[in-house]
């Protein structure tokens, strides 16, 4: 087998191709592994996506916080924010302190938010796949639905899905 320079760049770019995607799942489990959870109130609102199937948008009750406003409202499209949580009785997340500035230390709970159209929105967070048929049923609990978060540099992500009492909720088992 003779191995010419187009070889040589087909192997970089499949190499490279690999350590970028391998880089980028490595960067979603560190948050996972390395994160601190937490419990956040949600709002669900709408369930289907043609192309990946079905899942629940969540609103946070932390986007329409008083302070989480004030601070909202002085910052422009696309910009972000910084939100210190802290945790009631029963361990679900509230809004402590709201800063523009990334704080020089992200100890405790953090989450990063972006301002669009005068509102903090969580993007990593907003969508919560879910089985086939279970969207509309997950939907219909609204103030009962809450979601378990791990947060990381002030980074998150949804670990799970939960009910007014605060237990896992299994989608599978709200499939119409």
């Amino acid at each position: 087998m003779v191995f010419s320079r187009t070889h040589g760049v087909f192997i970089a770019a499949v190499m490279l191709f690999v350590v970028v995607a391998g880089g980028l799942i490595g960067y979603q489990e560190l948050i996972l592994r390395e994160g601190q959870t937490t419990i956040l109130a949600t709002r669900p609102v709408d369930p289907r996506d043609l192309f990946r199937g079905e899942y629940v948008i969540l609103r946070y009750a932390i986007e329409s916080d008083e302070q989480v406003l004030q601070v909202a409202d002085g910052v422009s499209d696309g910009g972000v924010l910084f939100i210190k949580l802290g945790e009631d009785d029963r361990g679900i997340a509230a809004v402590e302190r709201v800063q523009i500035n990334r704080p020089a230390s992200l100890d405790g709970l953090w989450i990063k938010g972006e301002v669009r159209n005068g509102r903090v929105r969580f993007p990593s967070i907003e969508q919560f796949y879910v089985p086939e048929g279970s969207g509309t049923p997950i939907e219909r609990l609204r103030s009962d639905l809450h979601v378990g978060v791990t947060l990381h540099e002030g980074e998150a992500r949804v670990t799970h899905l939960l009910d007014a009492s605060l237990e896992a909720i299994n989608p599978a088992l709200y499939m119409e």
